[in-house]
């Protein structure tokens, strides 16, 4: 009996990790993640890091920074305020009184010589669903006390939502 029992339990644990290897991350009982931290797994899944990536990268590359929205994304500004204060760990976001595209333009900026970084993906969340995202950072970053702007420029027939150091935006009233 006791044979036929260990037996029974061999063949269920074989079937058991079978199922276990296909099953989505969210049902695995048995393969162990490589950290406990709930961001890190969570960034394992497409659909989470497409609605969070860009405030999780500005977290990693610029804590702290002072975040200014631009003023003509004044309809989003609490959504923003919350993504970029609780992900992305600024230490403040604010309305600004400018706007990001009369400062700019997306070519321009893609293209200016000061440019140390640019990061891109596409957004899925939080009323910028399909939206292209770019994270631009400048040589001219004070990496002490980061300063960013956070706005949307036009792409193509769409907005892109763009994050860059307000260093790149000399005489644009960002800086003031």
């Amino acid at each position: 009996m006791i044979g036929v029992l260990a037996i029974a339990i061999v063949a269920n644990m074989v079937q058991f990790l079978g199922i276990d290897e296909i099953a989505p991350d969210n049902y695995e009982a048995i393969s162990r993640k490589p950290s406990s931290d709930i961001v890190e797994i969570a960034e394992r899944n497409g659909a989470v890091n497409r609605a969070y990536g860009l405030y999780w990268m500005i977290s990693e590359q610029q804590p702290d920074a002072d975040v200014q929205v631009s003023a003509d994304d004044s309809d989003a500004f609490v959504v923003l305020r919350f993504l970029v204060l609780g992900f992305a760990k600024a230490d403040s976001a604010s309305l600004g009184s400018h706007v990001l595209a009369d400062a700019t333009n997306l070519d321009d900026l893609l293209a200016h010589p000061g440019i140390a970084s640019i990061e891109t993906g596409l957004s899925d969340g939080h009323s910028h669903r399909g939206e292209n995202w770019y994270y631009i950072r400048g040589e001219c970053s004070d990496d002490d006390s980061p300063s960013l702007v956070l706005g949307h420029l036009p792409e193509e027939s769409t907005q892109a939502l763009v994050v860059v150091d307000s260093c790149l935006l000399a005489d644009s009233g960002f800086n003031e």
